[in-house]
């Protein structure tokens, strides 16, 4: 799997060229890569771009056009922040996108941690959670194509029904992302994957979660989760977990050492990680790397 990158200021605008994200993801479909991702941030502030973040488009909007030029490639939310929109909305969104893609859609989604967002949006930062499940429970409603008569604190639907409904039954893989305990409660609880945030302190800081810096520790985070699923009457190896190692391999590493690097993570329970990252001073370039990585991806399946 891949986050394509938004660059505005990068190669003349080369990276945001529909035509050329519409190369990009066939690219990728052609090379191998499984899944193509669109993170959400509709309000960033500027404080938050010029420290470090990341441009967005509507990652609704931006999957439909990808899934419209592919045909195997899955299309994912990597990451959605669920309390920043209604949930009937967004079921629609999600349903949409996993109807036009032939059931190729999954979600992972995510509470958010921007506070300034929030505020722009006007959405109580400090209601996010409380937000999140009420959300959840109504989207999964949603898909059943039932009526929904849902009274909680924060949504209520009377007789709404959300039609047509998804491919996938009885809804799209819903992935969790990040790293806190409440987080991994909801993986075990229903969640169909995990995709925790690996990196180092200064990621987990700004994203107000859990630092998680050894292969080790992700692998014990793993087992819990299985054992809470197990608990809970479920199956666990039917979770997914996406990740790279939180030791990262030297830059010059041979592709024998990232095949290894991924069997390892794949015995500790691992079961999608990132290509290997392309060039993006050059839209070309990355275009040519992505082509390169296909035998590598290959090999390393």
């Amino acid at each position: 799997m891949m986050e394509y990158p938004i660059l505005s200021d990068v190669d003349g605008g080369a990276w945001i060229d529909a035509a050329n994200i519409a190369e990009f993801a066939r690219v990728a479909e052609s090379a191998g890569v499984d899944a193509l991702a669109f993170t959400d941030h509709p309000a960033p502030s500027r404080k938050w771009l010029d420290g470090g973040g990341h441009e967005t488009f509507d990652p609704f909007v931006a999957l439909s056009y990808v899934a419209a030029v592919t045909t195997t490639l899955r299309v994912m939310t990597y990451l959605t922040v669920v309390p920043y929109r209604n949930p009937l909305m967004m079921a629609r969104s999600m349903a949409t996108l996993d109807r036009l893609s032939g059931g190729r859609a999954t979600f992972a989604l995510g509470t958010g941690y921007l506070r300034s967002e929030f505020a722009a949006l006007g959405v109580e930062f400090e209601e996010r959670n409380a937000l999140f499940d009420e959300a959840v429970d109504v989207m999964r409603q949603a898909w059943t194509g039932d009526e929904v008569r849902y009274e909680g604190r924060h949504f209520q639907a009377h007789g709404v029904v959300i039609t047509p409904g998804p491919v996938q039954k009885p809804h799209p893989p819903l992935w969790l992302g990040g790293n806190a305990a409440v987080v991994r409660e909801r993986v075990a609880s229903w969640g169909q994957g995990w995709a925790p945030l690996l990196g180092g302190p200064v990621l987990t800081r700004t994203t107000r979660t859990k630092s998680i810096s050894t292969r080790q520790e992700l692998a014990e985070l793993i087992a819990t989760i299985g054992d809470q699923m197990e608990a809970a009457g479920r199956d666990r190896s039917q979770l997914d977990v996406a990740g790279t190692s939180p030791e990262p391999l030297p830059a010059d590493a041979s592709d024998d050492q990232k095949i290894h690097a991924i069997g390892e993570l794949a015995e500790i329970g691992v079961t999608w990680t990132h290509v290997p990252p392309v060039p993006r001073a050059s839209f070309a370039a990355a275009l040519d790397a992505l082509r390169g990585h296909q035998e590598f991806m290959a090999k390393s399946r």
